[in-house]
């Protein structure tokens, strides 16, 4: 705030603004002049002075309208404004105070009182934007000015506060942490200022949710707290967990959007899960990881063996970033057999981890960890590279050319580079498009579908003109339709394993197989059954002009030196198959 106090005098006449500056300019005041009301809003409005000298009578817009449009405009409701007039009528000054006038002057002007009205009015009014001011710091150093809830040092003193009542109470106290699911994609895909509105609808709402006296309090991003006593911690906890979860799944029409979100909760409890605010909180987010890695949309109570497994996260993370300069991935392969021939006319590509220590680890261990760490889209690259090259080094050594089926995330599909990724590598290895096949996941390609319709059409597109074929893996496990099966162009439907699995044996399992196969077929669909593990499977597929089949019946996933081994062996003497 400046030293100087500024006055806008407002006159029409040139010789009152002079009388004006003659009497003030040694009283060491910044004194702007406007010479209309028109001219007085807009200066008023850039400036924000600490006092406007304001003349009643002037041509065009009079005084008084000036001040009811002052006190229409909130940055300008407290300006205090000193009506100036030759008229020393009764009613003038009343309609002055209904417009909004401080004080009233009469012209032509005492010196000594001008000086000593303006002073008194200028200290006042910097002393009150001095405690506004120190008013606003305190809230923002306490409360989210986005959805006015708490932020993390308030919650941090309330939690102090409520742990130690607890602690001489013999209460228990619990700690939710929220995070919502995919939030992230709504500000990509409606902008931020949805984003915003949908963050102070999960505000109220959790707000209205919970009890009286819990604390809601937003951290950062999409990451909200709540603190609730609890005497019984499994059952009451749990309830407000679910009340919660409930509350933040009800649909919201956010700018014309309706939109449809979950959220994710971590549970810590004191005292059995900590005793101080931070390790509460560090164990409720542990927690919350769980949740999200068991699904999404659900809650998980933090454990001791939570603690641990966080433990053995972070050592993983950390080998994870040095993968690829220790050269410690390498690529399995396991064959797609035609049913009508016996040959194996396509590999599927499996990453594996040969850790120095480890051994080989699953790729259900470190997969989800890459692509939350944003290392998948290099170790994808990596894989689709390694494919392409080992699939023209056997077309090189006068093997058949089959197709390479390599898996693609749905963080490498997000990813902007991808289709110049792909275009590069198969310009590097000299591999022919019309052998590589990409596999999306049927919930990753809805799930985009949802909020990138054009983009994913385009992509998909792009590839197959390109000669690339695109594959639905996992079919059968998402939430797909007809219509959008329609919609993509695609060329493989994979049926997923567990409907395979049980084909003999489950009534339900073998008429979901058999929509899937005639589904397929009247879309022009390839259909490839996944985990084919016995004879009678084999059979039923076969019976249903299943085209490719695909499991340990034929061989689990092997090195390169064995598929080698096995490619020549098959070329020269197809699989025999049981009659149907």
């Amino acid at each position: 705030m400046s030293d100087k106090s500024t006055i806008l005098i407002v006159d029409d006449e040139i010789v009152s603004r002079y009388t004006v500056e003659a009497l003030l300019s040694s009283e060491g005041y910044e004194l702007v002049f406007a010479e209309s009301g028109e001219e007085a809003l807009e200066k008023a409005v850039e400036l924000v002075p600490d006092l406007m000298l304001l003349d009643v009578m002037m041509p065009g817009m009079n005084g008084f309208e000036v001040c009811q449009l002052l006190r229409a405009n909130p940055r300008l409701a407290e300006l205090p404004v000193v009506m100036v007039t030759a008229l020393d009528d009764r009613e003038s000054r009343i309609k002055g105070i209904e417009a909004g006038a401080d004080d009233f002057m009469s012209k032509p002007f005492d010196r000594a009182e001008l000086r000593a009205r303006i002073r008194t009015i200028t200290r006042l009014n910097r002393y009150r934007r001095l405690v506004e001011t120190e008013e606003k710091l305190a809230y923002l150093a306490n409360y989210d000015p986005l959805t006015s809830l708490p932020n993390r040092n308030l919650l941090m003193e309330r939690m102090r506060q409520t742990l130690g009542r607890a602690s001489r109470n013999q209460q228990g106290v619990a700690v939710l942490v929220l995070d919502l699911d995919g939030f992230q994609m709504i500000n990509d895909s409606l902008g931020h200022e949805v984003g915003d509105k949908m963050l102070q609808e999960v505000a109220s709402r959790l707000t209205h949710t919970v009890s009286v006296g819990a604390t809601v309090a937003r951290l950062s991003g999409d990451e909200f707290v709540i603190m609730e006593e609890a005497n019984d911690p499994v059952k009451q906890v749990s309830d407000i967990a679910q009340r919660v979860l409930d509350a933040i799944s009800q649909f919201m029409m956010l700018n014309q959007h309706e939109i449809v979100i979950t959220a994710s909760l971590g549970i810590s409890v004191f005292p059995s899960d900590g005793e101080e605010p931070s390790g509460l909180l560090k164990n409720a987010n542990i927690a919350l990881s769980r949740a999200k890695a068991e699904g999404k949309n659900t809650y998980q109570f933090f454990t001791g063996e939570m603690n641990t497994m966080a433990l053995k996260r972070l050592i993983l993370e950390n080998q994870l970033r040095k993968v690829l300069e220790r050269n410690e991935l390498c690529l399995y392969y396991q064959p797609q057999v035609e049913l009508a021939s016996g040959r194996i006319v396509g590999l599927e590509a499996l990453l594996r981890w040969q850790h120095p220590e480890l051994g080989f680890v699953s790729p259900g261990q470190f997969i989800s960890v890459a692509e939350e760490m944003g290392l998948i889209i290099p170790i994808g690259e990596w894989v689709l590279r390694t494919a392409c090259i080992q699939n023209q080094i056997w077309q090189e050594a006068g093997l058949p050319p089959i197709r390479m089926s390599v898996n693609v995330s749905g963080r490498q599909f997000q990813d902007p580079g991808l289709l110049q990724m792909i275009k590069n590598v198969l310009v590097e290895t000299g591999l022919n498009p019309i052998y590589l096949e990409l596999e999306l996941t049927e919930s990753m390609l809805m799930e985009e579908n949802i909020n990138r319709k054009e983009s994913v059409f385009a992509v998909l597109t792009q590839l197959q003109t390109m000669g690339i074929h695109i594959a639905i893996d996992d079919f059968g496990t998402g939430y797909s339709s007809l219509s959008y099966l329609k919609r993509f162009p695609l060329n493989t439907l994979k049926i997923d394993r567990s409907f395979v699995q049980d084909v003999n044996t489950n009534t339900d399992d073998a008429a979901i197989t058999t929509a899937i196969i005639a589904m397929a077929h009247s879309l022009q669909l390839t259909v490839v059954a996944e985990g084919v593990e016995t004879k009678e499977q084999l059979a039923f597929l076969e019976k249903r002009q299943c085209e490719i089949v695909q499991g340990y019946f034929f061989s689990p996933p092997i090195s390169v030196k064995e598929m080698t081994k096995m490619l020549k062996q098959v070329n020269e003497k197809p699989f025999l198959f049981p009659s149907a």
